[in-house]
């Protein structure tokens, strides 16, 4: 980002002066609420907030230094942009996966809402209320494989990099990125999380806490080339077989009134993955399965097959 040159420039003017600097007074947040993550691939190591044109000055960064005091740099972050409700997007780095939280002032009180784009993470997510003190704990998986048309892919060798931006939320209820986070290279996958408190003052004037406890793991998957559907009877005969397209709107599977079970086959290059279901009845929850469509770069996005 630019306010890292801000700080380049200023650090070496102070280094050359012969002054030794202690850490930031202020966590990069300036005071704001931790929301989460904003996770971002590139194929090889590059900060995509560096030079985004979209960048905005938002207070400042302070530094304190023993022979000239404190010294302030314009802090600059990257808002996002609420194209529809609950829908955010980050101007410049569009295509990542989002995983945070947000708060909205009702008359009635606080609302909360989760925001991600990423298949279900390894815990359920949760939220626990008690006396003035609110924790919130959300989980997300990011899945990426082969890119379209590579042959013998090691996921071991990919020299991508993924990067975990911390996403917060203003007082007055904006969503940015300050470009603070962590990245990991290199293939194979990796997990990350944080667990942040704060604590504030509500809506209702009193002192409140809240914890927000935030993970995400990324994994790698072998790229789907067939969807297959077979319909079996209560005798194990295969009623139908549908060779389904591989598309994020997936046709609703309809089964035929003789059906009992039904066979889903994931087909790639490393063999089949199946999974049984049994019909659901009028009054049963539809079955949903989910699926992981890579894209032409080898990241992943949820498809959902709905069977009744």
């Amino acid at each position: 980002m630019k306010k890292v040159r801000w700080l380049l420039c200023a650090l070496a003017a102070l280094l050359l002066a012969g002054c030794s600097l202690a850490q930031p007074e202020e966590n990069g947040s300036g005071g704001d609420r931790f929301a989460g993550f904003y996770l971002v691939h590139t194929p090889e190591y590059s900060d995509k907030l560096y030079d985004n044109p979209y960048l905005e000055e938002y207070g400042a960064d302070s530094i304190k230094t023993d022979q000239f005091g404190t010294i302030s740099f314009p802090r600059e972050v990257l808002f996002a942009v609420e194209e529809e409700p609950g829908k955010y997007v980050f101007p410049g780095m569009e295509g990542g996966y989002s995983l945070f939280i947000t708060t909205e002032a009702r008359e009635y009180g606080p609302t909360t809402s989760i925001h991600s784009n990423m298949a279900p993470g390894k815990e359920t997510n949760s939220t626990h209320v008690s006396d003035n003190e609110t924790s919130y704990s959300v989980n997300g998986t990011v899945y990426y494989g082969p890119p379209l048309g590579a042959e013998d892919w090691d996921k071991y060798a990919d020299n991508g990099t993924w990067t975990c931006y911390r996403v917060y939320q203003a007082e007055d209820g904006r969503v940015y990125m300050d470009g603070s986070g962590n990245s990991s290279s290199g293939g194979g996958g990796f997990g990350y999380g944080e667990n942040q408190t704060q604590t504030t003052t509500d809506w209702n004037g009193e002192t409140v806490t809240e914890s927000i406890d935030v993970n995400v793991w990324v994994e790698t998957v072998a790229r789907m080339e067939r969807l297959v559907v077979t319909q079996f009877d209560e005798n194990n005969a295969v009623v139908r077989s549908d060779d389904l397209a591989l598309r994020e709107d997936l046709p609703r599977v309809r089964c035929e009134a003789e059906t009992a079970w039904v066979l889903v086959e994931e087909i790639s290059k490393d063999g089949a993955v199946r999974t049984a279901y049994n019909v659901p009845g009028e009054e049963e929850v539809l079955v949903s399965h989910m699926v992981i469509l890579l894209d032409d770069e080898g990241l992943g996005k949820t498809a959902y097959l709905t069977i009744q």
